[in-house]
């Protein structure tokens, strides 16, 4: 027989609520945290309020709250993250995923809509989440992504293979191992947070997401540079590329592929808040 707190599910929410409150959090975070943790509706839980919450459920929950107000990312402690609405596994080896960053899958949409056989390199892939998504909407490309860090290939090997889709994972630093070949579209989220910054940071990104995917030397543009000084010949002569960048970088970026490639097309693209989010540059 399953034992059960002598609690109801809106019982242990008020509970929960004046935890959080009490830890400086916000209190209506608690009905938030419990979906994402048991993955439950909104429906599920309205229903549920009058009914008993199973122990370990209770105990479970309020171990994760603990730890969230510690500061640890809940999606650390849950090992997993949504991204454009799919599950993806992550772990302290891999960024969270952010919702900004769909804007690269968008724009690449709009490039590959009407190829077929198209070559897609993911620069600094994480948990995999642009190669992955480009892979699943655009099925008829042959999708390659790269990481310096075997840990997060790892990961993202994982998250491929629980969306069944076929992307080729090369470990490298920057273009350093990939096979000598041109691609028709190269997408990157590099690191382009600078040490300037890290007063700006919430606590929980400075103390548990790795620092190797988030910061970079020279205000935040050195991957920029080390990406315009290797990535001419690895991409064809009519191609794009399109990378995330920090809201403020949007004309240093610019400038930086526009002595690379002084012939080529090059937008700064705003993301769903109107702040400077990609560089796209058509060759």
């Amino acid at each position: 027989m399953v034992q059960t707190v002598n609690l109801t599910l809106g019982e242990a929410l008020n509970k929960a609520s004046l935890f959080l409150k009490a830890s400086g959090f916000d209190e209506h975070l608690a009905r938030t945290y419990w979906m994402m943790t048991f993955e439950q509706t909104l429906t599920d839980v309205v229903l549920g309020l009058n009914k008993p919450v199973k122990e370990e459920m209770y105990k479970h929950y309020m171990q994760i709250l603990e730890q969230i107000v510690e500061g640890k990312p809940i999606q650390y402690l849950l090992g997993h993250a949504y991204f454009m609405e799919e599950k993806f596994k992550v772990t302290e080896h891999t960024l969270i995923p952010r919702e900004d960053t769909a804007g690269i899958v968008a724009l690449s949409n709009n490039f590959l809509e009407n190829k077929v056989d198209a070559k897609v390199l993911d620069i600094g892939t994480g948990t995999g989440i642009l190669a992955i998504m480009i892979a699943k909407l655009n099925t008829k490309q042959h999708v390659f992504a790269s990481d310096i860090s075997p840990e997060a290939l790892k990961v993202a090997k994982e998250n491929a293979l629980n969306h069944q889709v076929n992307v080729e994972f090369i470990e490298s630093n920057l273009f350093e191992y990939i096979p000598q070949q041109s691609f028709d579209l190269i997408v990157s989220n590099p690191p382009y947070i600078s040490e300037d910054e890290l007063d700006l940071m919430d606590d929980s990104v400075k103390k548990f997401e790795p620092s190797l995917a988030l910061f970079a030397e020279d205000n935040g543009l050195a991957i920029y540079k080390q990406l315009a000084k290797q990535i001419q010949s690895y991409v064809k002569e009519t191609s794009m590329i399109i990378l995330e960048i920090g809201f403020q970088q949007g004309e240093a970026v610019k400038t930086i592929f526009s002595e690379t490639f002084p012939n080529s097309t090059i937008e700064i693209i705003l993301d769903l808040n109107g702040k400077n989010r990609y560089v796209q540059i058509e060759l």
